[in-house]
């Protein structure tokens, strides 16, 4: 007698499913196939979920120290690479340079006497010639020194550039750009000069600098 084999739709399989909760054997499998699930391959035991290849969201993103480092890349950037020695130099001369400057002006107006400056400030129209001749004096000796020695430079920078802006205004302007017909281009010129150490700040040949890295301390090398 030849024996037919019977095959099962996905119903009976079901049936055979629910039956199994009685007691029956249940066909392995049934209820995932049912589920639409494909065939049923049971895991292995001790099989551990795959590892996921996304990377965490905290590696994707650049670190603050990462931008920081970024944007001065950018500030420093430049069309003709300046070796940082040369660039240090460049910046003491121009402190020197400056700062000798505006000694020997505020010299000069110290050795005419201070009623003497006053009057000629007054006659500018500068308001309050006296206290005006006495800060300009100040300003031009301290902040020239300060300059030549690099300390406290973005201070010195500043307060230079105003006295300077003033004598712009209330004594060159009128006068044309010249300075042989008494005109606003050196003052305009030192000015700007000031100002942009002001900014950029003094170099490494400063006092600013030495200070700076006593203030930080030694550095603490870094790890393998």
């Amino acid at each position: 007698m030849t024996r037919t084999t019977e095959v099962k739709t996905p119903e009976e399989r079901a049936a055979e499913a629910l039956a199994a909760r009685d007691g029956h054997e249940e066909p392995r499998g049934v209820e995932w196939q049912r589920a639409g699930g494909g065939p049923f391959r049971p895991a292995a035991s001790g099989s551990m979920p795959p590892a996921s290849t996304t990377p965490p969201a905290s590696s994707s993103r650049p670190s603050a120290a990462t931008r920081s480092s970024a944007r001065t890349a950018d500030t420093d950037a430049s069309v003709v690479p300046v070796p940082q020695l040369i660039r240090d130099a460049v910046l003491l001369l121009a402190r020197v340079v400056l700062g000798v400057v505006l000694v020997a002006h505020g010299m000069q107006k110290v050795l005419q006497g201070v009623s003497a400056t006053a009057q000629g400030f007054g006659g500018m129209g500068i308001p309050l010639p006296e206290a005006a001749a006495v800060i300009t004096m100040a300003v031009e000796i301290g902040g020239g020194m300060l300059l030549i020695l690099g300390l406290l430079t973005p201070i010195a920078g500043v307060l230079a550039a105003v006295v300077l802006a003033g004598a712009v205004v209330f004594a060159h302007l009128s006068n044309g750009l010249f300075a042989a017909d008494g005109g606003w281009e050196l003052a305009a010129g030192l000015g700007v000069g000031a100002l942009v150490l002001a900014v950029v700040g003094p170099g490494r040949f400063s006092l600013d600098r030495l200070l700076l890295r006593r203030l930080r301390g030694p550095e603490t090398p870094a790890g393998p």
